[in-house]
């Protein structure tokens, strides 16, 4: 049973690390093993709180989007449907195994390196400031893909991605949070049935999906200023340092 002050910590936890490219799923990982709490239907709960948050934030570039009778819109709108589509696939049919992993310090640990060095790495791309395309969204999408496992920041992988296919850094990352609303709301709806069966109270998640909506706005906002400031690669270097505590701790737990 989660208790009020674990609930709390986990909510502010979400907020700031699932728009940060330092892996949400990993770091509730991290602390759920350290409260003895195990849920992954709470982790995706917490998840759609976060989406709600980049919906505000994003609104008037995703109605813009939505107005499917500019043509480039229609691409644009294509272009992150095609994306979703191996993270889709992966959750899908992998499900069970990617389960397993949450309960794995080892893996977590190195989960986590393989992000830091992924994300430090931008700090060596070129900007092309390109328009993004089809091989670009499909690219991005296997990030995505591969950032299912916990420790392997979303964010960080598909901005990454993004920036390797010289796309202009604020594209990037606008990209990225678009592309993570299908996912997360349809691994969202499909974990709600579980919820609603948890021995977590309502009251406990009305307080949880509020704290995790208000810190995931701030957080998004301030991730939009540090990527402006080039300073994005320096979250590769946390990753690496939470990589090799977990991989420590792996060893002596």
């Amino acid at each position: 049973m989660v208790s009020w002050l674990q609930l709390i910590t986990l909510s502010i936890l979400q907020g700031i690390t699932e728009w940060f490219p330092v892996s949400s799923s990993g770091h509730l990982a991290i602390f759920q093993n350290f409260f003895g709490f195990q849920s992954l239907s709470f982790d995706i709960f917490l998840h759609l709180a976060s989406i709600i948050a980049v919906v505000f934030v994003l609104k008037k570039e995703i109605i813009n989007i939505l107005n499917i009778k500019d043509r480039k819109n229609l691409k644009y709108l294509f272009l992150i449907i095609l994306g979703t589509i191996p993270a889709g696939i992966i959750g899908l049919f992998f499900k069970t195994q990617i389960e397993s992993f949450f309960s794995n310090l080892y893996y977590l640990g190195i989960f986590f390196i393989i992000s830091g060095m992924l994300v430090y790495s931008t700090k060596f791309s070129k900007t092309r400031e390109k328009e993004i395309n089809f091989v670009d969204s499909l690219f991005i999408g296997i990030f995505q893909a591969i950032a299912i496992l916990p420790g392997i920041s979303r964010s960080g992988a598909t901005i990454s991605s993004g920036i390797f296919r010289g796309l202009k850094r604020e594209e990037a990352v606008k990209f990225s949070f678009l592309l993570a609303i299908p996912v997360i709301l349809g691994a969202s709806l499909l974990e709600l049935k579980d919820l609603a069966f948890s021995d977590i109270s309502y009251q406990m998640l009305i307080l949880s999906f509020t704290i995790t909506l208000i810190v995931s706005i701030f957080t998004i906002k301030l991730l939009l200023k540090i990527v402006k400031s080039d300073k994005f690669y320096l979250f590769g270097i946390y990753n690496f340092v939470i990589g090799v505590l977990v991989l420590l701790w792996s060893f002596v737990k």
